[in-house]
């Protein structure tokens, strides 16, 4: 998603309707790569004049776009505490997002540091077959060390795409994939923010080492029939649980989401309190009037849709996939309107307006929160033997509250089937994650109030409390 309050993307602005209405005297309008944070993707436009974050060129003149895509491998955390080797492009899952204009020339040069041959397809593009991708039909795969050059015309306008098709089954679920926005030249609709989602799954058992046949292929993945891949996680935007950010909306903008699936899987995109129009699909346009207005839309691999949301019930709304497996294990966020915070417990997590990441627990403590610097070292015993468990059962904690004598020693057991994971607001004890069956102590040496949430379903319920004395 595409949000200045994001931890893993920049804010790429999309067409406003002031935008619109200021370069509908100007000419056409060009965007270069608006790249997310930390790519090193380049841009080079033949005449740019940059307004708004937009570069503007002059009617007529379709602009030149020359990208660097670097296929590689490299560290990304994917959930709180969970990092994973992935495959990516310019250091970054998804890659970073190319924006162009209908009929621009984009000439991508692809360096491939990967120990394997990759390609990567333009998803959706209209362009010569020896430009598509298609390792073996289309081209040669580019080998480990080399480069290949693609050049297409950007048509047709929309939402578009970018991933591996060399070996697809395993380097697009390792990461290779990205979006590609192709803006119109007469555009029909406009919006006042923009977002891009892409859904994508996440298998613990898929490693660089089994994607480069280095080694077989996880236990349970070689159990599975026609090469299907198990999933673990459920990401947006590469990452899952509280590493997404929200949608962050004002009351009475118009905002696009432009919905991809990158997976291997259907997911539903569900948003609470509001219904959106689907005025896009496959990037293609809805014609005005023919539009369906949904709450639930249900998204096949490969698919886009774009959907348009009416910001008109402020408020902070969840906004998952409805199979709820895919929402417990990653796949949620929220949608935000500035200056509201939920109505809620989950309104303690909210921090200058905003809610806590899965590394920043200690940036929301309650009035009545009492620090605790002093706290013993989680996995002392009590010195008496005093103990309490707490259950961490799927989506709650149980009891949620309990008053214990200082020196006891809690204990925490995952006995739910998702991963858990407890961090105190006060910093004082973490855990980031506690699998199936594990269990994670610490000894309460002060007297005080401990609040601690799960940082995988705190926007879930998962909150509690404890009153040591």
């Amino acid at each position: 998603m595409k949000t200045q309050d994001a931890s893993s993307s920049s804010r790429n602005p999309g067409l406003t309707r002031r935008t619109l209405l200021r370069q509908a005297g100007m000419g056409s309008l060009a965007a270069g790569l608006l790249a997310t944070a930390g790519s090193r993707a380049l841009t080079l436009d033949t005449s740019p004049v940059h307004e708004g974050g937009v570069a503007v060129t002059p009617a007529g003149a379709p602009a030149r776009h020359e990208v660097e895509l670097v296929a590689q491998e490299f560290e990304q955390e994917i959930s709180p505490g969970t990092t994973a080797r992935v495959w990516g492009y310019n250091g970054t899952v998804p890659g970073p997002e190319i924006r162009v204009r209908e009929g621009d020339l984009v000439r991508v040069r692809l360096r491939n540091e990967l120990a394997v041959p990759t390609t990567i397809h333009w998803h959706g593009i209209n362009l010569r077959p020896g430009m598509d991708g298609v390792a073996g039909l289309n081209q040669v795969a580019v080998a480990p060390g080399e480069t290949f050059g693609y050049e297409f015309t950007a048509t047709p306008a929309g939402s578009r795409w970018y991933h591996s098709h060399t070996d697809p089954a395993l380097q697009v679920p390792m990461g290779l994939y990205g979006p590609l926005i192709v803006e119109p030249l007469a555009p029909i609709r406009a919006w006042d923010r923009e977002y891009t989602v892409i859904f994508g799954e996440w298998d613990l058992e898929l490693t660089p080492d089994v994607a480069a046949g280095r080694a077989p292929r996880g236990a349970r993945d070689q159990t599975l029939r026609g090469g299907e891949l198990g999933s673990d996680l459920f990401l947006i935007n590469g990452r899952s649980h509280g590493l997404i950010p929200p949608f962050v909306v004002t009351e009475g903008e118009r905002v696009l989401i432009r919905l991809m699936n990158a997976g291997h899987l259907p997911h539903t995109f569900h948003t609470h309190g509001h219904s959106f129009r689907i005025v896009a699909t496959d990037g293609n346009p809805v014609p005005p009037g023919m539009e369906w207005t949904k709450d639930t839309v249900l998204i096949g691999p490969a698919e886009r849709y774009d959907l348009e949301l009416l910001c008109d019930n402020p408020g902070v709304w969840m906004v998952h996939c409805h199979m709820e497996h895919h929402m417990a294990n990653g796949m949620m966020t929220l949608l935000q309107y500035e200056g509201h915070l939920p109505t809620g417990p989950a309104a303690a997590l909210f921090g200058n307006g905003t809610p806590a990441s899965g590394h920043e627990h200690d940036a929301a403590v309650p009035p009545d929160a009492t620090p605790s610097p002093a706290a013993d070292p989680a996995g002392t015993p009590a010195e008496d033997g005093r103990q309490v468990e707490i259950a961490l059962v799927d989506d709650r904690i149980d009891p949620p509250e309990v008053r214990v004598a200082h020196g006891t020693t809690v204990v925490w057991t995952n006995r739910g089937s998702d991963w858990h994971s407890v961090a105190a607001f006060d910093g004082s004890f973490q855990a980031d994650r506690i699998a199936p069956g594990e269990t994670f102590t610490h000894r309460f040496g002060q007297p005080g109030t401990y609040q601690y949430i799960c940082k995988h379903h705190a926007l879930q319920g998962m909150t509690g409390r404890i009153d040591v004395t």
